[in-house]
């Protein structure tokens, strides 16, 4: 079949499922004619945009679409153009926003998948093909009557080792943004720089399973499908084999980050043998997430001698109360301080990155808890970078029910339809919430101990300040927050020129 494949998500980075989709159906004879939305903002696109597919698309027997809550509003004009100019053909989604709520997608969408799709996409395509029941394709959900049936729920997949390599082809591959070009390996690589180093970087997923259940994450779905997330491993030569691949096709990446939910919750002697055979192979830079539930010395000592650099926690919150009874994230403070303690000594031993997540701006909380996360920053090691998120109500999630039923945010529709993820204090408009951006700024531009620095926010969070500071307005600390963002956004976007200059002139070696 003739397919044409859509990823509404903006952000051009290596590792996303529509390569992985891509290759699956490639690998079964079909044609694969993707199309990439890939600005970031505005997120609309005008009718004279969409009108370009019909180059690309006019004839595909089916579309399908990657889509991301933050973008769902592209995946609906998409699916919309579709409808409009080619009435009969079918569109299915899948991806996150599908996993979370299936019924929101099926108010546009023929078809959506709403768990993994590694089997069940192939297969609804092969009974699309012989004109079988396609709408009988377990992983997936229809309208039948105006109500969401949902299919079997296929278990867990497990054979990561038999899937195919992530599809970089570029063959019939192309990016949309005003115009409708070829994706090139050109037009692919200054697209590559990834969080810390803005370096490139080729992203990839070793395992599957997140052993958190938290609020806010449509992980939990999966949870609530299977009973829990279990752990499914690649074999290490496996991963390894594909990693090298890649590199090689690029011929430009300097640093591998592993996206894996968890990378610690592997074995000591799995560790053992991946340190070993990644130094070996590889070489270059990496990284991982670890939750400080699974940390353990031993496993970081392995992966430090085999090149690690870069090494991601989630906190979330400095107050216990947030983490047990509104992310349903029951990791002791005490617990997660002790392993930030362990992680610091290795980026003043090693020169490790470490980076620390915190989400902010949550509504349950209060001005008390956001003031122990300012206490629990204030004691993180110097170096360390720190990831501030504000709190999103992913449609699915328990977050985005409770908002809902308690009015904090209206049910999920296209006139209601809000960026998924903002950037502007709406709950938390106050000085402590402010700090939190402020210690941010300050961590990424002295990325050493500083007694000057560390006076002067010992200092704001004193009694004495913190008493003043209640007696101003939100509007105040709104916009004091804006001005801090705004600068951390200006320094974000000057390294990142600073960057692609750099990848650009080493292009121009190699090709001379």
């Amino acid at each position: 079949m003739k397919i044409g494949l859509v990823n509404v998500a903006g952000r051009l980075a290596t590792g996303d499922g529509s390569r992985l989709i891509s290759a699956l159906l490639k690998r079964d004879g079909h044609r694969v004619t993707s199309v990439y939305l890939s600005r970031t903002e505005p997120l609309s696109y005008a009718r004279s945009e969409l009108a370009l597919l019909d180059g690309v698309f006019r004839d595909a027997d089916i579309v399908m679409m990657g889509v991301f809550s933050s973008y769902a509003i592209r995946a609906v004009q998409v699916t919309d153009y579709v409808h409009e100019r080619w009435p009969g053909r079918l569109v299915f989604w899948g991806g996150p926003h599908c996993v979370g709520a299936p019924d929101l997608g099926l108010r546009h969408a023929d078809g959506i998948c709403f768990s993994e799709g590694d089997e069940a996409v192939p297969e609804l395509v092969a009974r699309l093909e012989r004109g079988g029941d396609w709408k009988g394709t377990p992983n997936f959900a229809f309208l039948e009557g105006g109500h969401v049936v949902k299919n079997t729920v296929l278990p867990p997949f497990r054979d990561l080792d038999g899937l195919p390599y992530y599809d970089y082809d570029l063959e019939d591959q192309h990016l949309l943004n005003r115009d409708l070009v070829p994706l090139t390996m050109q037009r692919l690589k200054p697209r590559l720089l990834g969080y810390p180093n803005r370096t490139a970087t080729l992203y990839y997923m070793a395992s599957r399973g997140c052993p958190h259940n938290c609020s806010y994450c449509s992980n939990c779905r999966y949870h609530a499908m299977w009973g829990s997330s279990p752990l499914r491993l690649m074999s290490v030569d496996r991963t390894l084999d594909e990693i090298e691949h890649q590199i090689r096709k690029f011929g430009c990446i300097e640093f591998v980050g592993f996206s894996d939910d968890d990378f610690f919750q592997r074995s000591p002697a799995q560790f053992e043998r991946f340190a070993k055979e990644y130094k070996r192979r590889v070489g270059l830079p990496f990284g991982v997430m670890v939750s400080a539930r699974t940390y353990r010395r031993n496993k970081m000592d392995m992966l430090i001698d085999a090149g690690l650099s870069v090494v991601e926690m989630g906190v979330q919150s400095g107050s216990q109360r947030v983490l047990d009874e509104v992310f349903n994230r029951p990791l002791s403070i005490s617990k997660t301080k002790e392993v930030v303690r362990e992680l610091g000594a290795y980026e003043s031993r090693h020169g490790l990155s470490l980076v620390l997540d915190f989400i902010i701006d949550n509504p349950w909380e209060t001005r008390e808890d956001v003031h122990q996360t300012v206490r629990y920053l204030l004691g993180v090691p110097p170096r360390t970078l720190l990831n501030v998120f504000f709190l999103t109500y992913f449609p699915g999630t328990p977050v985005y029910d409770r908002a809902v039923a308690e009015g904090i945010i209206k049910a999920f529709s296209l006139r209601a339809f809000r960026p998924y993820t903002r950037a502007r204090l709406r709950f938390q408009r106050n000085w402590e919430a402010v700090l939190i951006l402020l210690i941010r700024l300050l961590r990424m531009a002295v990325r050493r101990k500083s007694t000057v620095m560390d006076t002067f926010l010992r200092l704001c969070v004193s009694r004495p300040v913190r008493l003043v500071m209640g007696l101003l307005p939100p509007t105040f600390f709104a916009g004091l927050a804006r001005g801090v963002q705004l600068t951390q956004f200006a320094a974000l976007r000057l390294k990142e020129r600073k960057h692609r200059r750099k990848m650009g002139r080493a292009e121009s070696a190699r090709a001379a």
